[in-house]
């Protein structure tokens, strides 16, 4: 008896651990590590105003030179980053993303970003009542365009210093340090 008593207690201990550990919602941590001081900051592949980010206003971007899309990346030291992403097709439409998540750099000359959260404004140009302003959902923030593994090459003898991107399918590409 005192053994099956002693084993129910045991039991019972357990059980009572794992659910105070396990609340049922999903966890929002993700994965990060510490940002090496060089990436510290804001880099950028085209111009991308962070004034007027959350203010734009239709054809900013999609002026006579513009270029089709451009990304940035702000990297903080404790692994936390934001990703901007602006693109557009003139007179068609204009579509801003951006998303906060967090990074790891790897030992192999890549970086990964994995978001938790993101937006999307999405600028009918051409029908204005088709424009939405949402949340990113799973699918979106997955997407090869936003999370996941980057290989890089820094250049830190250029002026600003830039990061040679490299994302499979997709030519190279740099991104420049913002002052």
């Amino acid at each position: 008896m005192k053994k099956a008593l002693i084993l129910f207690s045991i039991v019972t201990l357990v059980a009572a651990t794992a659910c105070s550990k396990d609340s049922g919602k999903p966890s929002t941590d993700t994965a990060r590590t510490e940002v090496p001081d060089e990436f510290v900051g804001a880099w950028e592949n085209g111009s991308i105003d962070f004034v007027f980010w959350e203010n734009y206003r239709e054809g900013y971007w999609a002026g006579r030179n513009a270029t089709p899309s451009r990304e940035a990346m702000v990297f903080k030291k404790n692994g936390e980053a934001k990703f901007y992403r602006y693109e557009f097709a003139f007179g068609l439409y204009e579509e801003l993303i951006d998303c906060t998540g967090t990074v790891t750099f790897n030992n192999d000359g890549t970086f990964t970003f994995y978001p938790k959260q993101g937006r999307k404004r999405f600028i009918n140009s051409r029908h204005p009542e088709d424009s939405k302003d949402r949340a990113l959902n799973s699918t979106e923030l997955a997407s090869p365009k936003i999370a996941g593994k980057r290989a890089y090459v820094y250049n830190g003898n250029s002026n600003p210093p830039s990061i040679q991107i490299k994302v499979l399918s997709s030519a190279p590409y740099n991104w420049y340090k913002k002052s």
